[in-house]
């Protein structure tokens, strides 16, 4: 790799967080992030790869090419050698927390990690041990290639830690002769036209509680990765979780499962609350922070609430709540509901699959007993109002079963 390395403090800079308190989103270069942990995106991933009547893989390294070739330039300067926009492409890749890449053999056409947030989610119980899994960062390097060079090549993982070799490879092809393509997005209203009286909570200060953790630096460590919560967090374009979750609905809708993909999705953000959210709660962060404003057992709820409302999830309140028996939210800007509008415009029936299942996650790991297995299914949750319907906000009715 030729030419001058710029000071990492200074391109540091360059991925600075917008959060936007109205909307409750979080920008890094001008394009929404959200945060999930390795359990969901492992999560996601399997769902996706391994139904075997689709092409699973491919949707995921697309979207990811597609995401990436559009972002990476929004941190290149004019003045930038093609030495300091690689170094610009690793260090976007680390700072969301995804790993480190090392693209010094580029000019090799070889990429090397020694970290990887997916093998990570991948160690979290999954059993597509020994071999390659870093689907998404295939994508990720297809993408930032073409966002720096212009060029269309293939990225190709022939070594990972998932495997069982000391860091992951992947080797650039260079011979590929199709475009990358792009979903074209519309133009919508940002926010809903009106929004029900929601709870609030007087020992639960929520924009305290916002304040204070778009303040945390959720960006990568050393090795790329990003503990928090006792578990290992990303930030990932909203897009790309936009995209996949659409194109596997259509895949799987053409293979006459639709019902079977929303279940799955569904699923997945059950899975995400029941993980994620327990290790907010028992962190250190949440001791610190939260801990000392609860004062009764509904306290916890709007706690984390507030937390996911500094997540990049989308701005929900809760508009009724008895424990144990009925939980009722209201998302005014859920990034899956957003995101569909953009691309596929309005539908007849609900989309927010993730924020779905997490709702019944938050009360199977509030009111349920046993392990995450065990609780998973004990509360159902339906989405009965949704943006994509043309109406005003979305809202999610949780019930024990």
């Amino acid at each position: 790799m030729v030419g001058s390395m710029v000071d990492p403090q200074n391109l540091q800079q360059r991925f600075s967080l917008n959060y936007e308190s109205e909307s409750y989103r979080r920008l890094i270069g001008k394009k929404e992030v959200v945060i999930h942990c390795h359990h969901y995106n492992a999560r996601l991933q399997n769902i996706i790869e391994g139904t075997h009547q689709i092409k699973g893989k491919e949707i995921i390294l697309g979207a990811a090419e597609e995401v990436f070739s559009e972002y990476i330039p929004n941190f290149l300067r004019k003045d930038d050698d093609l030495a300091t926009k690689w170094q610009v492409a690793a260090q976007l890749y680390a700072h969301l927390g995804y790993g480190a890449l090392d693209f010094s053999q580029i000019n090799n056409n070889v990429v090397t990690a020694n970290s990887s947030h997916f093998v990570e989610g991948q160690k979290t119980g999954f059993q597509n041990a020994n071999c390659p899994i870093c689907t998404f960062t295939e994508g990720y390097l297809q993408g930032v290639i073409h966002g720096i060079t212009g060029e269309a090549v293939t990225v190709r993982e022939t070594t990972c830690m998932n495997a069982g070799s000391d860091r992951c490879e992947f080797k650039i092809d260079r011979r590929r002769t199709t475009p990358i393509t792009f979903s074209p997005k519309q133009s919508i209203n940002t926010y809903p036209i009106q929004s029900r009286e929601y709870q609030h909570h007087t020992n639960i200060d929520e924009q305290k509680i916002i304040n204070a953790l778009v303040e945390m630096p959720f960006i990568g460590n050393e090795e790329g990765l990003l503990p928090a919560f006792n578990v290992y967090l990303a930030n990932t374009p909203a897009d790309f979780y936009n995209l996949i979750c659409i194109r596997f609905l259509a895949e799987m809708h053409r293979e006459n499962l639709y019902n079977t993909a929303k279940e799955l999705l569904l699923f997945a953000g059950e899975v995400c609350a029941l993980n994620t959210l327990r290790g907010i709660l028992i962190s250190p962060e949440w001791y610190e922070l939260i801990a000392p404003m609860v004062k009764e057992e509904s306290d916890c709820l709007y706690g984390l609430i507030a937390v996911t409302n500094a997540l990049g999830w989308g701005n929900w309140h809760v508009l009724e709540y008895e424990p144990e028996a009925i939980l009722k939210l209201e998302a005014l800007n859920g990034y899956e509901a957003l995101g569909y509008l953009q691309y596929q415009g309005q539908s007849d029936t609900a989309q927010c699959l993730m924020l779905t299942g997490v709702a019944a996650g938050i009360m199977e790991l509030l009111h349920g007993e046993g392990t995450v297995e065990e609780r998973i299914g004990t509360y159902t949750s339906e989405e009965t109002s949704c943006m994509c319907c043309q109406q005003s906000s979305c809202v999610f009715e949780v019930e024990i079963l």
